[in-house]
């Protein structure tokens, strides 16, 4: 009778200590929260092939950054080809402290140098037509980066920013155009900077393949600087209504994040009830051993 009582009580203790083990850390894509912006100077589009424009609209700006819709966007500083200042928003990303902003000319100071190695080496072909510039003209174009940037440029329009809570990876998408090739020859597209604009269009007429380069964005995450660009995009399947052709392309920046430690483990109710009972019986146990 004591041996049986012994297997079934054991056998419950087994079953009641898993309700004590810590449950496994679930992936979740965290999206901001707690958005605030800095200026009024932005615009909301709404996605797709048929969306809406809106200016200074907070409401839908924050919609437009926490949707599954990367799409959808916020450009900061709409009002110009040449921004001045840092403006854009602040928010929380899971336990980081997230800020993305506008490019001014003093940031290309900063990185101007770093994005011009990153056009060269992004693909064979941009390599071997920077190799065909004589050193005086290479030397022009990365001393033009430097001091004047490419304006145009620094009105990124945000697509999403996202954080994966297991991996750490910080994820925003930036939409632009697919392929630059076709507006370059057309002269329907300037960077602002007349120096790289030549430069361009000479590359533009040589190269059989695409062009393709984001906007940038300036990211500060906690107390960190960081320029976020690509020049690898992705076809976001639209063809915006706004005449330029400017939201074909996704362009993807990721920066990997530490990731905050999982909760301590902590006993669920049912545990800690069964554990009186368990501790209970064993004392009957051990007087019932006494007696026979």
């Amino acid at each position: 009778m004591v041996k049986a009582l012994s297997r079934v009580l054991f056998g419950t203790v087994a079953c009641l200590s898993v309700g004590a083990i810590a449950s496994p850390v679930h992936a979740a894509v965290f999206t901001p929260q707690n958005i605030t912006f800095n200026t009024s100077n932005y615009k909301t589009y709404t996605g797709g092939s048929n969306g809406t424009f809106s200016v200074n609209n907070v409401s839908a700006a924050i919609a437009a950054l926490q949707d599954s819709d990367s799409t959808s966007n916020v450009e900061l500083w709409h009002s110009t080809e040449n921004p001045t200042s840092n403006v854009g928003f602040s928010s929380t990303l899971g336990n980081h402290n997230v800020t993305v902003q506008s490019v001014t000319v003093a940031d290309w100071a900063v990185f101007g140098n770093q994005w011009l190695n990153d056009f060269i080496a992004s693909n064979s072909q941009m390599s071997s037509l920077w190799s065909t510039l004589t050193p005086t003209l290479q030397l022009a174009a990365r001393s033009s980066i430097t001091t004047s940037g490419l304006p145009s440029s620094g009105d990124p329009n945000v697509g999403s920013l996202t954080l994966n809570n297991v991996t750490g990876e910080l994820k925003l998408d930036l939409i632009g155009h697919l392929d630059l090739k076709p507006r370059i020859l057309a002269r329907q597209y300037s960077t602002g900077n007349s120096t790289w604009d030549s430069i361009l269009s000479g590359f533009a007429r040589q190269t059989p393949g695409s062009i393709q380069a984001s906007e940038i964005a300036k990211v500060t995450i906690g107390d960190s600087t960081y320029y976020a660009y690509g020049f690898n995009a992705t076809s976001t399947g639209v063809s915006t209504n706004d005449g330029s052709e400017s939201y074909t392309g996704r362009y993807t920046w990721t920066k990997t994040l530490a990731v905050a430690p999982p909760p301590a483990s902590t006993p669920e109710p049912s545990s800690v009830v069964g554990s009186v009972v368990i501790a209970g019986t064993l004392v009957a146990l051990r007087k019932l051993k006494s007696v026979s």
